[in-house]
């Protein structure tokens, strides 16, 4: 739960995540990964992970993926080589699914990947790796006859020699000349692409046996005592900011953080059962509770998402309406009861989870239950290694869950759920599963959606798919853009018309059924109320005179957007202004009672849902926003808009840019016959 931020990629994220970055060390002592800036350089040698280095020990089903990824595309010979005694790490790196450094015996020794075309676990060599495995012929790998470097794609008669796999997809290690080693990936025909090149080490590393969680729980204990005092600090000077309630969702940060509260002298708590959790996930939070000596409160969703699937239709990852009708609207209503006063949720946030969480801080305005509440994130600073060290330390319950190979503990079809997990869900959870699969397998039938949108989780986006995932579709036959035409057409129609205005775009909107009077008022919120009026039949209507754009909205639920110039605007543009009346329409036409908009209003403005005093509002759209109508129902609308207005855009430009180039023909033609 974390409220609205800039979400920031690239440089930015690589800078903020450069300013939170533990460093990384393997204890020669200890024989275990530590992290943190106080460990001797005597006693350690550095570990170079990548960015934000959130190192987490691998556990009962990570470990056999490891191994089973190492194996299938190395070969068995080379397992007890790379792979040594004790714990293993693993380190989330970016990637179209799954993937994770893989950290052993103090070193890197290569990444897991999930390839999405086969479904199933890769392995790709570190450099020391590679070189072992080339220098000692432990498994796959290949001897070129020239130089390669990163990008090239090399014919297998470049091969001179080796041992290669059958499959293709692997990932094998070469050496080329002059005195470079490196990593290619096998593609159809024998050829190889080039990934990776480095200069040959005089002596590559090897992994040294480690030791067992004993050992990382005695090597971490007193860094970890200064981490829970400097804790329970935060917390006790949070307490007179507002009535402190502790957030257990049975997850392995949210029980660290209860643990942490409870020796603050903080004991209140509540569990919010989305309807839609692990059976483990639900039996832990109690479990903790219990153990810790919670008096617990539970406040459930019950059977809100099922309900809402008629309106919304599946969530994805750029349409997740789910957390706000799940989670905001019953957790904000479950809270009144509880909270005379202002609250401060105590909250397992960490910031090494998202850029978002990063920047929220440790102490973040609430995005769920208004802007006066708190969220206070007393493990901010902690890593995944040091969250599990503690678990161990303190012997709390763990969600079994992790023990599956999931990362993270959440609602269990999560649209940000990558396929390896799903694939665990379906081998793990059957009946959860099946019960979801099926919804989706009925929506892909009823909408002309093939069997592969839910076998290949392209649901998990709505308005647009990944690069990787496109290219996943053409692969599999499909057409990428014919499936998002689909499903938004399900909610938005659309036709062209030419009027005295101009050209006339018309949108019919499937939704929304509205009272104008209350769409008309809520325009306020969006600040184009001083643009509008109503006419007798309900009709609104609002003239943008810096675009010359003239739109209406019939109490039918149809948009008319009309103008001389349309060809001349950026479909963004008429985009944001349709958003301004369109956002009003839902909030005020397809409203479930949440009251998040209430909730979230920062001047009191809506006192229910749809009912707004203009007097008091400020016009700065939080409440659309925040509401799952206004913000994602009304995105099909306005996405429809920009696509359908940009595609007649091109066709026009086309038409008009062939009649110019036939005209300049024919009179050269003329021209050249006299």
């Amino acid at each position: 739960m974390v409220p609205a931020g800039g979400r920031v990629t690239g440089e930015a994220a690589t800078r903020l995540y450069k300013s939170i970055m533990k460093p990384v060390y393997w204890h020669l002592d200890y024989k275990v990964v530590v992290v943190g800036h106080e460990w001797s350089r005597d006693s350690t040698i550095p570990v170079k992970v990548t960015q934000p280095g959130d190192i987490r020990p691998a556990l009962n089903h990570d470990v056999e993926v490891v191994r089973g990824a190492i194996e299938y595309s190395i070969g068995r010979k080379a397992l007890k080589h790379i792979l040594p005694s004790g714990l293993i790490y693993l380190n989330k790196i970016q990637a179209i699914d799954a993937a994770d450094e893989v950290i052993a015996g103090g070193l890197v020794i290569g990444a897991r990947i999930y390839d999405i075309y086969k479904r199933k676990w890769m392995f790709r060599p570190s450099r020391h790796t590679a070189q072992l495995i080339v220098d000692e012929q432990l498994g796959y790998y290949a001897i070129l006859r020239d130089k390669a470097k990163p990008g090239d794609v090399l014919p297998s008669s470049s091969i001179e020699s080796g041992e290669l796999p059958e499959d293709t997809g692997l990932y094998i290690a070469f050496r080329a000349p002059p005195n470079t080693v490196g990593v290619a990936k096998i593609l159809d025909g024998g050829k190889l692409r080039i990934i990776h090149v480095w200069r040959e080490l005089r002596e590559p590393l090897r992994p040294m046996p480690g030791a067992d969680r004993s050992k990382l729980v005695e090597a971490l204990d007193a860094h970890l005592d200064r981490l829970e005092r400097a804790s329970i600090r935060f917390l006790e000077n949070t307490k007179s900011l507002g009535e402190p309630l502790i957030a257990l969702s049975g997850g392995k940060d949210s029980t660290v953080a209860a643990s942490i509260a409870v020796k603050a002298g903080i004991t209140r708590g509540y569990f919010f059962d989305t309807g839609i959790e692990f059976p483990e996930t639900i039996d832990t939070a109690h479990i903790v509770a219990n153990k810790l000596g919670i008096n617990l409160h539970e406040i459930s969703a019950g059977n809100t998402f099922w309900k809402a699937l008629d309106v919304f239709g599946p969530p994805a990852r750029d349409y997740r309406w789910c957390c706000k009708v799940v989670k905001f609207g019953p957790l904000a209503k479950g809270l009144k009861p509880l909270i005379k006063d202002r609250m401060v949720t105590i909250t397992g946030q960490r910031a090494f989870e998202s850029t978002q969480r990063a920047q929220a801080g440790k102490l973040s305005p609430s995005a769920s239950t208004g802007r006066r509440d708190l969220l206070a994130a007393p493990i901010q600073e902690w890593t995944s290694l040091e969250v599990y060290a503690y678990i161990w330390r303190e012997k709390l319950p763990l969600n079994p869950v992790y023990q599956l190979g999931y990362e993270r503990v959440g609602c269990y079809l999560c649209p940000t759920s990558r396929l390896a997990e799903i694939e665990n869900a379906r081998r793990f959870h059957k009946d959860l599963w099946s019960r979801w699969d099926n919804y989706l397998y009925r929506y892909a039938r009823k909408h002309g959606l093939p069997r592969e949108w839910v076998v290949y989780g392209f649901w998990r986006w709505r308005f647009s798919y990944p690069a990787e995932i496109r290219h996943l579709a053409i692969k599999l036959g499909l057409n990428p853009e014919k499936m998002i035409e689909k499903i938004v057409s399900i909610h938005v129609g659309h036709s062209i018309d030419f009027t005295r205005e101009g050209e006339c775009h018309t949108f019919y909107l499937n939704d929304p059924s509205f009272e104008p009077s209350k769409v008309f008022a809520l325009l306020s919120t969006t600040k184009i109320k001083d643009k509008a009026r109503m006419e007798k039949d309900g009709t609104i209507v609002v003239i943008d005179e810096e675009s010359k754009i003239i739109l209406r909205l019939r109490p039918t639920g149809v948009l008319e957007i009309c103008g001389k110039g349309l060809q001349r605007l950026r479909p963004q543009k008429i985009a944001a202004i349709s958003r301004r009346v369109l956002a009003p329409a839902y909030m005020a036409g397809v409203c479930g009672g949440c009251e998040v908009c209430v909730a979230s209003c920062p001047t009191g403005a809506l006192r229910a849902p749809a009912s707004l005093n203009e007097d008091v509002c400020v016009g700065c759209m939080t409440c659309s926003f925040v509401c799952p109508s206004a913000g994602k129902l009304s995105h099909h609308a306005v996405i429809a808009v920009e696509r359908a207005i940009a595609q007649w855009q091109r066709n026009t430009f086309k038409k008009k840019t062939y009649r110019y180039k036939v005209n300049q023909n024919r009179t050269k033609w003329r021209g050249n016959s006299r």
